[in-house]
């Protein structure tokens, strides 16, 4: 299984950023995104934010996305893979911060500190991989992928407690959603040409 070069592309940014990031030759304030920044106008950190490690086990969660994402690639195109990360990642925060944006008019105080709160790691695209994992599983009827999706899914529970890291299982149900989506139309357009 291998990736495509624009897969390996994003996972070498995501390693060199992550050193620079722990070794405080860039600082992830630099690179975040938060409910605020976005109604700042800062769009562009909604990508910058997926490409940084937050947190513990960085070199395992490198190989674990770039593992995950090289079964989804193979089974279901890079194209369809790039769709359900980027649906994932930018999708996800969108509706986080618009439940924050919510929340905070509806004056709940923690909605409002959370606006602030700086959002940055590879979690969501992970989400969505695992997403497009188990939805990849499901269509195929491959049972062990899609357990490895639901093992993905229950794995990323733990830390989707709070309002921005609500986005790690949104992440997850709209790469789902977009591999179920292409992946009918695809089928769909084959089965068009087939029949001419």
């Amino acid at each position: 299984m291998a990736l495509t070069a624009a897969a390996i592309a994003y996972f070498v940014a995501v390693i060199v950023v992550t050193i620079l990031v722990r070794s405080g030759d860039l600082g992830a304030s630099e690179i975040d995104s938060s409910a605020d920044e976005l109604a700042d106008g800062q769009a562009l950190r909604l990508l910058t934010s997926g490409i940084v490690v937050e947190g513990p086990l960085a070199a395992w969660q490198i190989a674990f996305g770039a593992l995950a994402a090289a079964v989804v690639i193979r089974r279901e195109g890079a194209a369809v893979w790039w769709a359900a990360v980027l649906a994932g990642h930018v999708g996800s925060a969108l509706i986080a911060y618009a439940i924050i944006g919510f929340g905070s008019a509806v004056g709940s105080a923690s909605a409002e500190d959370a606006a602030n709160d700086p959002d940055y790691g590879i979690s969501a695209v992970l989400g969505a991989t695992l997403g497009a994992l188990l939805a990849s599983g499901l269509r195929r009827g491959d049972q062990v992928i899609g357990a490895l999706g639901i093992v993905g899914f229950f794995g990323l529970l733990p830390f989707s407690i709070g309002w921005v890291d609500i986005e790690h299982l949104l992440a997850f149900g709209l790469g789902a959603g977009v591999v179920l989506w292409l992946g009918s139309r695809s089928t769909d357009a084959r089965s068009l040409r087939r029949q001419r």
